[in-house]
C-alpha cells in the first residue's frame, strides 16, 4: 500500500432486504384491504352454516392478498396489468410524432404523453430567476406535485484511480449530504442517474489530410476513422436532480416575484449554498458542474432516444419533438424508441452482504448503453422514528405467530438491521427511502436480450434481484430520465 491509502479503508455499504414489514404482518395498505374482505368473507361462511361456496371464496381472497412477487403484492400487480390492458385498447402504449404537426410547439422538451404537461420548463433571464450564477440554467415545474426540479451535470475523479482516504471521504460525503439535505424545509428528492450514451465524434486528425502521410496509411486510417466505435464513442454521462416542494420551502419572498421566480430564486440558493459544494465532497471535479439549460435536457433525451444519429444529428430547433416514436411492447416489458429498444428494471433486493464503496462501477463497465438510477427520499428524524416503530411492531407480531420453528436468514438479518438502525438514529442518522433502476438500451431487440442475460448474470453475481417493471415500461424510462417526475 502506498503512503497515500495507508490509514485510510474504504468503506462498505449495506442494503436493508426488501422489508415485509408494512402495516400489519407484512401487509400494505391493499393488501390488508383484500385479506380483510377474505377473512370477512370466510367467517360469513361459516357462521351461514359451513357455506362451502362462500368460505372458498374468502379463501381466494386470503390467497390473492397475501402474496408478493418480485417485490409487489398481486394487488398491484393486478393494477398495473389492468392499466397496460386500458392503454392496449385506447392506443395509449403508442406515441408518435405527426409530420403533419411539422413546424408546431410540440412542448419545450418535445417528450411523449402526459409527460410535457408535468415536466414544464421555467428558463432564467438571468442569473436573478435562478438565484445562481449558472447561464442560460432552467428548472423543471410539475403542477401535479408542485414540485421544482433543479437538473445538474458533472465529470467525475475516476472512482479506481482515488486513494482509499480519498473513497472513503467521498462515500462519507454522500451521507453527510442526505442528511443535511433532510433537514432542508421542502427538499422532497436527490436523484443520481449515470448514463453511458454516443458522445460527440471527435475531429479528424490533421495527419490523415497530410501530404506526408503515404497513402495507403491515409486510406487505412480514413477506414479506421469510420468504425462505430470511433464515430459513436461511449461516455459516461451523470446527472444529478434535485427536487423541492413549492409549498414547503421556508421563507419564499413572493413580494417581488412572481411564484415560479420565487421558487426558482429559492432553489437557485438551495444548489449554491448546499449541493453544489456537497457534489464536489462527493468526487465532482473542480469547475465540471453545470446546471443543465433546456437544450442541455433536449439534447440528453433525443441521445437516448435515437443514438444511431447521435454523432450526425443536426442541431435542433425548439420546436421539433425529442422523441418521435415511441411504443410499448405487446409483451410490455420493453420499449420501441427511433433507433433502439430499451428495458428498465426496478431494483427490488439489492446485496445482501457488505460491499465496498463504488462496487456499481463492475455493473456498468460494458461498452454498451445503459442507465443506472439512485433516488434518495430522505426521511425527518420523526419519519425515521415512526417508521422503526412500526417495523419493530410488524416484526413482534410475526414472531408471536412463528415461536414454534426457528426463524429464517432473512428474519436473522432483519433484526439485526433493526438494531443497527436504532444506534443509527441515536446517532442523529435518519433513514433514507432508496431506490434504484437500471435502463439497458440496444440498436435490436435480440441485442437487448443478449444484454439482458449479461446483466442478470451479473445481477446474480451480486445477489440482486431486478423486476422488469412489465406494463409500466414508458412510465420506468421517464424515472430514469432527470426531470423531476
Amino acid at each position: 500500500m502506498s503512503n497515500e491509502t495507508q490509514g485510510g479503508k474504504v468503506p462498505a455499504a449495506s442494503f436493508s432486504r426488501l422489508s415485509a414489514t408494512n402495516v400489519v404482518l407484512g401487509l400494505d395498505k391493499a393488501q390488508l384491504i383484500v385479506c380483510v374482505a377474505g377473512l370477512a368473507v370466510l367467517v360469513a361462511g361459516g357462521a351461514m352454516g359451513l357455506n362451502v361456496p362462500v368460505m372458498v371464496l374468502g379463501g381466494l381472497l386470503l390467497a390473492y392478498g397475501v402474496p408478493r412477487v418480485q417485490g409487489l403484492s398481486l394487488v398491484s400487480w393486478t393494477w398495473i396489468w389492468l392499466r397496460w390492458r386500458g392503454r392496449l385498447r385506447d392506443g395509449t402504449n403508442r406515441w408518435s410524432y405527426s409530420p403533419l404537426a411539422s413546424g408546431r410547439p410540440l412542448g419545450v422538451l418535445g417528450l411523449y404523453g402526459h409527460v410535457e404537461d408535468r415536466a414544464q420548463t421555467i428558463e432564467g433571464a438571468g442569473s436573478e430567476v435562478v438565484g445562481t450564477p449558472f447561464g442560460g440554467a432552467c428548472y423543471l415545474w410539475d403542477p401535479d406535485k408542485r414540485q421544482a426540479t433543479a437538473v445538474l451535470t458533472a465529470n467525475v475523479e475516476e472512482w479506481v484511480l482515488s486513494s482509499d482516504d480519498a473513497k472513503a471521504s467521498r462515500a462519507m460525503a454522500l451521507n453527510t449530504m442526505l442528511k443535511d439535505l433532510s433537514e432542508t424545509d421542502g427538499f422532497v428528492e436527490l436523484k443520481e442517474t449515470a448514463f453511458v450514451l454516443p458522445g460527440h465524434t471527435p475531429p479528424e486528425p490533421e495527419y490523415l489530410k497530410s501530404d506526408a502521410t503515404p497513402e495507403w496509411a491515409r486510406r487505412d486510417l480514413a477506414d479506421l476513422w469510420h468504425l462505430p466505435d470511433i464515430l459513436t464513442p461511449l461516455q459516461n454521462m451523470n446527472y444529478i436532480s434535485v427536487s423541492v416542494n413549492a409549498d414547503r420551502l421556508g421563507k419564499l419572498s413572493r413580494k417581488d416575484h412572481t411564484e415560479r421566480a420565487a421558487v426558482g430564486i429559492a432553489l437557485g440558493e438551495l444548489v449554491k449554498m448546499r449541493v453544489g459544494p456537497d457534489l464536489l465532497n462527493c468526487g465532482a471535479r473542480a469547475k465540471s458542474i453545470r446546471w443543465c439549460s433546456v437544450d442541455d435536457l433536449r439534447y440528453l433525451i433525443r441521445t437516448v432516444a435515437d443514438p444511431e444519429h447521435a454523432y450526425d444529428r443536426p442541431p435542433m430547433n425548439r420546436d421539433d419533438p425529442t422523441v418521435t416514436w415511441c411504443e410499448e411492447s405487446k409483451e410490455h416489458d420493453y420499449l420501441t424508441l427511433d433507433s433502439c429498444v430499451a428495458r428498465t428494471y426496478w431494483i427490488y433486493q439489492w446485496p445482501d452482504f457488505d460491499v465496498s464503496a463504488g462496487w456499481i462501477r463492475d455493473m456498468v463497465t460494458d461498452r454498451r448503453m445503459m442507465a443506472f438510477c439512485h433516488i434518495w427520499r430522505p426521511l425527518s428524524m420523526e419519519q425515521s422514528e415512526a417508521e422503526l416503530r412500526n417495523r419493530k411492531i410488524s416484526i413482534r407480531q410475526r414472531s408471536k405467530l412463528q415461536d414454534q420453528r426457528e426463524k429464517s436468514r432473512d428474519e436473522r438479518r432483519e433484526e439485526k438491521e433493526q438494531q443497527l438502525r436504532e444506534l443509527e438514529q441515536e446517532a442523529n442518522w435518519p433513514d433514507t427511502d432508496h431506490q434504484g433502476y437500471v435502463t439497458l438500451f440496444a440498436p435490436s431487440l435480440p441485442e437487448l436480450d443478449a444484454f439482458d442475460r449479461d446483466m442478470q448474470n451479473k445481477a446474480k453475481n451480486w445477489h440482486m434481484k431486478l423486476n422488469p417493471v412489465k406494463g409500466n415500461q414508458r412510465a420506468a424510462l421517464t424515472t430514469i430520465l432527470p426531470l423531476g417526475i
